[in-house]
């Protein structure tokens, strides 16, 4: 779930803070731990609203409202049995007291139980197939529920991509017996990846003024301060992974902040940061600044 391309995202968001406001580095160091665990939240707030969308639908049943895809739903059902004890939540949100995000796709659930029903289909892998048809192209395509989420934290804007992924690819390897076979993460699982945003991040701002160098007079059409200021921090800290993690391959570190630009900047900056990074790494290899070690790449 919490990825490097995510925790370079959250490094950026970072420096672009800093860079915006002047946040005092203490509290910038910080806010990597607290995004990662914010993410973590977020995966368990949404464990908690497919339970209490399963407990819904069991209701209804006894109102003589059938829909058996969501309240016999195994796969609904395995929720209720998760139960994560390793993981200090921050946020919780009460499901309870917020039905009227069910109720708005209530009428679009009965609509695809009704289909599956009609289909005849009967079987595990039918109520798989439900499950992530309803997560995928109900759940998540409700404008409500989005915008909830991000009046609830700011940061599950982000988040929001790759807790679903998580939730929709672990679900399809599961036990159904057993509710050890989906993974309950904490944030011990990822200190791996949290140590390489603290350090990409200090590198980054510790050395800001010498990477933004790297900048000047490679931007033949534009100048530092015609750069958008998003694009212009993803760039410094492109260079500084470039520069200062030796063993992750260069068109790796490339192809990751092309991505970053295109989903959070403008609409060319993708094709901008790439045409500015190939320049810079170019100039870079010969002066001996990228030195890459270790299997498979060169040095």
């Amino acid at each position: 779930m919490l990825n490097r391309r995510h925790i370079r995202t959250i490094v950026v968001q970072s420096i672009y803070s800093n860079f915006v406001e002047s946040i005092e580095n203490k509290d910038l160091k910080d806010y990597i731990n607290k995004s990662s665990s914010s993410c973590l939240d977020l995966f368990y707030c949404m464990v908690d609203y497919l339970k209490e969308i399963n407990l819904f639908f069991n209701n209804l049943e006894s109102q003589k409202f059938s829909c058996p895809f969501v309240s016999s739903n195994p796969y609904f059902f395995f929720f209720t049995k998760l139960n994560a004890k390793s993981f200090k939540r921050k946020q919780i949100i009460n499901w309870d007291l917020n039905h009227n995000y069910i109720i708005e796709i209530q009428d679009q659930i009965f609509d695809l139980n009704k289909e599956f029903l009609e289909s005849k289909k009967n079987d595990d892998k039918s109520r798989l197939e439900f499950f992530i048809k309803c997560y995928s192209e109900i759940i998540l395509h409700s404008n409500l529920f989005y915008e909830f989420i991000e009046d609830q934290n700011i940061n599950w804007v982000n988040d929001f991509p790759y807790v679903n992924t998580f939730i929709l690819k672990n679900i399809q390897k599961i036990d159904l017996q057993n509710p050890d076979s989906f993974p309950l993460p904490s944030l011990i699982d990822f200190q791996d990846e949290i140590k390489f945003g603290q350090e990409l991040f200090t590198n980054t701002l510790e050395n800001f003024d010498d990477l933004k160098l790297n900048i000047e007079g490679r931007t033949p059409n534009w100048e530092s301060d015609r750069i958008a200021q998003i694009d212009y921090i993803i760039l410094i800290t492109a260079i500084a992974e470039l520069i200062y993690f030796s063993s992750i391959p260069t068109k790796v570190t490339i192809n990751e902040y092309i991505d970053i630009a295109k989903e959070f900047s403008t609409p060319v900056s993708g094709k901008f940061v790439n045409g500015v990074l190939d320049n810079i790494v170019k100039d870079l290899i010969k002066q001996g600044l990228i030195v890459k070690s270790g299997r498979g790449l060169i040095t």
